[in-house]
């Protein structure tokens, strides 16, 4: 009866443990592993092992800091599964792709797995990973040629507020002096990115403060860049050369 009392508190009850093959996967890449079950003190039903991917983050709101934690995806690895007492570890081997239109690992952004074990009348069981999602090539490539334009990361670049993850970027070389900053946004997919580009020139002169309060020195630019437009960061700097400075040049 003890027994039966320390393991509906969680304690010599069953425990679980998800242990991945490769703890930095890229966008769009496979995560793979096992789920390991070992049995407690007495004889437990497990009404559902599930996993779920969750991302953490803080983003800045006017002069408030906001913090983000939501659920990325997630998925039920077993159900009903009778674990006898003191039984021999159960292995179950997992393998799922990710998706590609997720934030990418940031100081600001992290996420972890939290595998978590469904006992009725018990405490439940939970295990939690770390994981690192880095970018793809075309990301990658994406990210090498806004800096090979000399575009330098903010402090706060890479936040995600639940809905889009935003990079924010300072000038070195393309029109420096005359850009404010540069915002980047955008959504991976299998055989493209979607980008929206907030250009903030710089202000200038009398009314320069009205300017910038008005938000008349930005313009907002959305298009696509396929993945043969990604091939290499030179090819794609060029692309994003020429529409920073086009619509540079439509901005009052």
């Amino acid at each position: 009866m003890f027994k039966k009392i320390l393991a509906g508190l969680g304690i010599d009850g069953s425990k679980v443990n998800f242990e991945i093959d490769n703890d930095s996967v890229e966008v769009g890449g496979v995560v793979s592993g096992k789920v390991y079950v070992s049995g407690g003190s007495i004889d437990q039903v497990i009404a559902e092992i599930s996993i779920a991917l969750e991302v953490f983050s803080k983003y800045k709101a006017g002069d408030e800091i906001r913090h983000v934690h939501q659920e990325i995806a997630s998925g039920v690895v077993a159900s009903q599964l009778e674990v006898k007492a003191n039984s021999p570890e159960i292995s179950i081997p997992i393998e799922f792709m990710l998706p590609y239109n997720i934030p990418i690992s940031t100081p600001y952004t992290k996420y972890q797995f939290k595998t978590n074990l469904d006992i009725p009348n018990a405490v439940d069981a939970k295990d939690i990973d770390q994981i690192t999602i880095r970018p793809n090539h075309h990301v990658q490539c994406l990210l090498d040629a806004i800096g090979l334009l000399g575009f330098r990361s903010k402090a706060q670049s890479g936040s995600y507020n639940g809905k889009f993850q935003k990079f924010e970027y300072v000038p070195t070389k393309l029109l420096k002096g005359k850009l404010d900053e540069l915002e980047v946004y955008f959504e991976a997919q299998e055989d493209r990115i979607n980008i929206m580009l907030q250009i903030d020139k710089k202000a200038k002169g009398f009314f320069a403060s009205a300017i910038d309060d008005l938000d008349l020195d930005e313009r907002n630019v959305n298009f696509c860049l396929s993945k043969e437009q990604l091939g290499s960061r030179e090819q794609t700097a060029d692309i994003l050369a020429k529409i920073i400075q086009q619509e540079y040049e439509k901005i009052i």
